[in-house]
């Protein structure tokens, strides 16, 4: 072993969209590597850790792994969670004989001599779970999942189990890799009302869905093999209830050492959420830790033959490596969620599961047919051979995809063929001298079932699954002493073609051990041929897109020009000099350019050049400066809003997440907690920032204009109408945001309207009836409670109210946000101060009485005092109690002085205050109505009732 220490290379994703579960398994390992280190070390060397962030993205995960093998000189390496990360870093393991413990369940068909495989595989997961889910909540299934490797090879597993335990999959949908909206999938699940859904979602995509399917009202279970612990916690476990799902590990294991693990993790770093990846990943660094104790000292090889024989008193139970497939075994276990974000274990195996990494199902239901009867006669088949001009047509097609099916005889001792959809072998995939051993399979010639009677190719072409075809079972004489085993291409509902194995019938065995990993191939090539048509069709779209922008842009990779628009191309012509510019000036452009554009003069004209960058691509873009649209720097964003307080900052987390998204928000708060910047801001950071923001009081429009003030009319509608017809509120917010303030004031016919117009996206004009389409997105506002509005004053329609809160935003009223009355006074003051060129301060009775007052008015009351009280504090530079005054009267604003010691703090009836506020505008306005509804940010209307409840009666 190393002299000081023993060096473990950690590699998770402590950013990026697995986050959420990743940053669990990296702090278990950190746990357990203390622990083994407070017990002495190994040999009395401690485990030292060497920690990198691989951000969810496998390119990076082979960087970094690169650099803890040869910069820190790991001896072996602890992570990652995704499938593609770990595939992407198998290369170096060999290459540089190190050997790396992965923590983490995942779609089997792998066995790497490098690899130890810790977490759980499907037949440990599914075998149990598919069985209790048919016989204990539905027979019909709705799969989801990411469209990824381990979701769709998990779906696989489903599909067969379902088959032998009598259920059935009734829809299928797949949604990105890190996919927050997800509107499409569940109309299809609407649409197939499956029993169960059976979500293979990972990272934040399970949390958003969960929330998404949540708010849809849907009643059936949610069934999943990967939705642990901590995607609960991150959906606050409320949309967890329903949901059932399956590890050898859960936290509410009753057993000494669990109880351990468990009150160890909490006392470390403060959290009771704890997954079965977690467990997986503090198992490895003590399996890892059983190995090195019998070693003499270190060596890959010896450490590996070590690993086969390590065993550990896990939290989940006693659990040991398999000494051929370097896999896990343990328990299989089944769990409930419940409402405190922890499952309930509703099932258990009473012994570990023994792993089976490739697929071990009843033979009658895999898509694999092994073809054992007798041949027929061979005397009607006819050997086809296309023309060389045909040929090459088809090898044309297929040039582009084969690089990625070349290097399949790198790693398989068999040949390979490439054959068309209809039967023609395209091409021989190796060197040509390997198959002159059979000369009949050339380029060229057709493999169909009809030309060569049976052969696994022909039948894989006409089953669409994966056939073999033995020896003596071909029909063809020149067979006979081969082995035929076809995969079909399937791209959607299309074969495409099928790739063809040929092997000597010695190597049977070893070939069907072989296919699950082949079929894995053929479904990444499948998605490489889809991912390279969308980059094709994306640059063609680019392309035209970017033509129409009067900017030019670059972008550069490894500082050449890999793709510039035309406008970018005639500059290059104009001036040749930009390409030198861009190369001595890059560094330069994206150190400056990140906040705002970096200005240069090119010649006789000064162009504006800002920047962005994905991985090693940087898009430089060039805009004239005299043609460039200055936007708006004054825009309200979350960075303005100014809070501390707990609750408010979940409140503004939502609104957050609700900017990513267009769905429809309704804003719910007391007058002047701020409903109108919040929908500012949640505009101001959506996709439609660049487009109309517009805003309507609802309560404040004559109920006769209501109509036409939001649809528009057309000329001559109605008498004194303009004679060339009026836009209304929709049109001019087309492409952007409604905001809709006082909600809860719209009259029930207009309600109506407005759901129709939310439904199908169209208004038609007063007076008119052509339709118009429009894209709006409205963020409506409300000082009213709506439910209680529905259930008993029937003022409001429940099917508009549900239309609205796709989004619900709960602002806390200011009297709950003491923590944030010194900062938001403050703020106020400050902007005074910068406006007037003062330095005038808060003293410390001022702030403990704006702290004890109970702020009725909220936000926009503090703001008018604030301002009120630094114009009658003169000159002096600090604003007194005293200060805090009402108009005409010496006494203080916020009165009823409260008796706490003897410090001179206050406090105020709400009710009462809001009636004295009243008061106190109507005399100051001269009883004008308007003026105070808009001085108190009511609507006139609202301003009435407050009168009637209040008993105050205006002079006229």
């Amino acid at each position: 072993m190393s002299n000081d220490c023993f060096r473990i290379g950690i590699l998770f994703s402590l950013t990026g969209c697995t986050a959420i579960t990743e940053i669990g398994q990296y702090q278990s390992a950190l746990l357990a590597i203390q622990s083994v280190n407070q017990s002495g070390g190994i040999h009395g060397k401690p485990l030292e850790p060497f920690v990198e962030d691989i951000a969810s993205d496998p390119l990076l995960t082979y960087k970094k792994a690169e650099h803890l093998i040869i910069n820190k000189k790991v001896q072996v390496l602890i992570g990652p969670y995704t499938s593609a990360c770990r595939k992407a870093i198998l290369p170096l393991l060999k290459k540089y004989n190190i050997l790396l413990l992965y923590p983490t369940l995942y779609e089997g068909n792998e066995q790497y001599d490098w690899v130890f495989y810790c977490g759980a595989l499907p037949n440990q997961q599914l075998q149990s779970f598919v069985p209790w889910i048919i016989s204990q909540l539905g027979v019909s299934f709705h799969l989801v999942g990411s469209d990824y490797i381990y979701p769709r090879e998990t779906n696989y597993h489903m599909r067969q189990l379902l088959n032998i335990n009598g259920g059935q999959v009734v829809g299928e949908s797949y949604a990105p890799f890190g996919c927050q909206h997800f509107d499409y999938i569940l109309k299809q699940i609407e649409y197939t009302a499956p029993d169960i859904v059976f979500s293979t979602l990972i990272g934040d995509s399970a949390v958003s869905f969960y929330q998404q399917y949540h708010q849809y009202g849907f009643q059936m279970p949610l069934c999943s093999p990967i939705t642990a612990e901590t995607e609960l916690k991150a959906m606050n476990a409320i949309h967890g209830k329903e949901i059932y799902t399956s590890f050898p590990y859960f936290k509410t294991i009753q057993n000494e050492a669990n109880q351990q693990f468990v009150r160890t993790y909490h006392d470390r770093f403060g959290s009771n959420v704890i997954s079965s990846v977690m467990e997986n990943t503090y198992n490895s660094v003590f399996l890892l830790c059983d190995a090195l104790r019998k070693m003499k000292k270190f060596d890959t090889s010896i450490l590996r033959e070590m690993l086969c024989q390590s065993t550990f008193g896990a939290p989940q139970g006693f659990v040991k490596f398999d000494d051929n497939n370097h896999h896990l075994w343990q328990y299989s276990r089944i769990g409930h969620a419940t409402a405190e974000g922890n499952f309930d274990v509703i099932w258990e195996s009473p012994t570990l599961i023994a792993p089976t990494p490739f697929r071990s199902y009843s033979a009658s239901t895999l898509p694999l047919r092994i073809y054992t009867s007798n041949p027929r006669n061979t005397k009607h088949l006819e050997n086809y051979t296309i023309s060389e001009e045909q040929l090459t047509n088809r090898q044309e097609r297929w040039k582009d995809n084969l690089f990625f099916l070349n290097q399949l005889p790198m790693f398989y001792p068999y040949q390979f063929f490439l054959i068309g959809a209809d039967g023609i072998l395209i091409e021989c995939i190796g060197q040509q001298s390997a198959f002159e051993w059979h000369t009949e399979l050339k380029p060229g010639t057709k493999w169909s079932v009809e030309s060569k009677g049976r052969n696994g190719y022909g039948l894989a072409l006409i089953n669409h699954y994966t056939c073999i075809v033995q020896g003596i079972q071909h029909d063809d004489p020149s067979l006979k002493k081969c082995i035929t085993a076809g995969i079909p291409i399937i791209e959607g509902d299309e074969c495409l073609g099928v790739l063809g194995v040929l092997s000597k019938t010695d190597h049977f065995t070893n070939l069907l051990n072989c296919l699950s990993a082949l079929e894995l191939f053929v479904f990444s090539f499948v998605k490489f041929i889809k991912e390279r048509k969308n980059h094709l069709l994306y640059k063609n779209i680019l392309q035209e897109i970017v033509n129409q922008s009067n900017s030019g842009f670059f972008l550069i990779q490894n500082e050449n020009i890999v793709f510039m628009n035309d406008y970018a191309e005639s500059l290059l012509i104009k001036k040749p000099s930009i390409k030198d510019m861009i190369k001595r000036n890059l560094d330069y452009i994206i150190d400056k350019s990140m906040g705002k554009p970096v200005r240069r003069r090119i010649e006789n004209e000064v162009f504006d050049i800002s920047y962005q960058c994905w991985h090693d691509y940087h898009l430089i873009k060039f805009t004239l400066f005299n043609q460039r649209r200055l936007k708006n720097h004054h825009k309200i964003l979350f960075q303005d809003i100014i809070g501390k307080d707990s609750s408010f900052i979940e409140t503004l987390n939502v609104a957050k997440t609700a900017a990513q998204t267009d769905a429809n928000v309704l804003i719910i708060g007391e007058s002047g907690t701020g409903k109108e910047l919040f929908a500012n801001a949640i505009h101001n950071e959506s996709l439609r920032s660049d487009k109309p923001f517009v805003a309507v009081n609802c309560g404040a429009i004559a109920k006769e204009l209501i109509q036409s003030e939001f649809f528009g009319y057309v000329g001559g509608a109605f008498t004194g109408a303009n004679k060339n017809g009026k836009q209304g509120l929709f049109e001019i917010a087309n492409g952007g945001t409604l905001f809709l303030d006082e909600v809860g004031e719209l009259p029930l016919d207009l309600q109506v309207t407005l759901l129709r117009v939310l439904q199908e996206n169209e208004i038609t004009r007063v007076g008119d009836h052509k339709r118009i389409p429009i894209d709006v997105r409205i963020i409506a506002a409300t000082n009213k409670n709506l439910l209680n509005e529905i259930a008993y004053k029937g003022t409001f329609r429940s099917d508009l109210y549900y239309r609205l809160s796709v989004f619900q935003i709960n602002l806390v009223p200011l009297r709950e946000r003491s923590i944030d009355l010194p900062e938001l006074a403050n703020y106020f003051l400050n902007k005074l101060n910068g406006k007037n060129h003062t330095e005038k301060i808060f003293s410390h009775k001022a702030l403990e009485a704006i702290k004890a007052y109970s702020w009725p008015g909220n936000i926009r009351e503090l703001s008018n005092v604030v301002e009120r009280s630094y114009y009658l504090s003169h000159f002096q530079s600090e604003i007194d109690i005293y200060e805090l005054e009402k108009p005409k009267k010496n006494e203080s604003y916020l009165s009823e002085r409260s008796q706490k010691g003897n410090e001179d703090i206050t406090v105020i009836d709400n009710a009462q205050s809001e009636k004295t506020l009243i008061l106190n505008y109507l005399k100051e306005m001269d009883s004008n109505i308007s003026k105070v509804a808009k001085k108190m940010g009511m609507s006139r209307t609202t301003l009435y009732k407050k009168l009637n409840v209040y008993q105050i009666k205006i002079k006229r």
